[in-house]
C-alpha cells in the first residue's frame, strides 16, 4: 500500500487564535499559507507576482511573506538586522510597536517590531 505524506513546513508559525487577535477574520486563511508548500505558494496571486518580478528566485519564506502580506493588507515587508546580527523580518502593519507577523531565526511569531529592535540593540 502506498501512502503520500505531506512533510509539514519546518518552521515554528502563530496558532489561528493568536493571528485572530492581531488581524480579525484571517486567522484561518493565515495559517493556511504558513502551512502551504512552495509550489501552492506560487499558485497564489502575491506569490506569482513576487516570484514574477524578481530576476533571481526569491525564498519561499520571502514569497510566503508577500502572500501573507497581501491577505493581511499591511504596507509592505520590512527588515532589519540586530546588532548580533539576526535579521528580523516583518508585515508592516505602520505602526512600530503594533503587534504584527515577524520572521526572525526562521520562525514566525506574532509580535512588535519596535520591541524586539529595542530589546536586540537595533534602535
Amino acid at each position: 500500500m502506498n501512502t503520500i505524506t505531506k512533510s509539514a513546513p519546518r518552521f515554528r508559525s502563530p496558532s489561528i487564535t493568536a493571528i485572530e487577535s492581531v488581524f480579525p477574520g484571517k486567522g484561518k486563511a493565515a495559517k493556511a499559507i504558513f502551512r502551504m508548500r512552495r509550489s501552492e505558494l506560487e499558485l497564489l496571486p502575491a506569490g506569482d507576482a513576487r516570484v514574477r518580478e524578481c530576476y533571481h528566485a526569491p525564498s519561499t519564506s520571502d514569497v510566503r511573506l508577500h502572500c501573507l502580506d497581501a491577505l493581511l493588507e499591511t504596507f509592505g515587508i520590512e527588515a532589519f538586522q540586530t546588532r548580533n546580527g539576526t535579521w528580523v523580518e516583518y508585515l508592516n502593519t505602520g505602526d512600530t510597536y503594533a503587534p504584527t507577523i515577524v520572521r526572525m531565526n526562521g520562525h514566525y511569531r506574532i509580535a512588535s517590531w519596535g520591541d524586539i529592535a529595542e530589546s536586540n540593540g537595533s534602535l
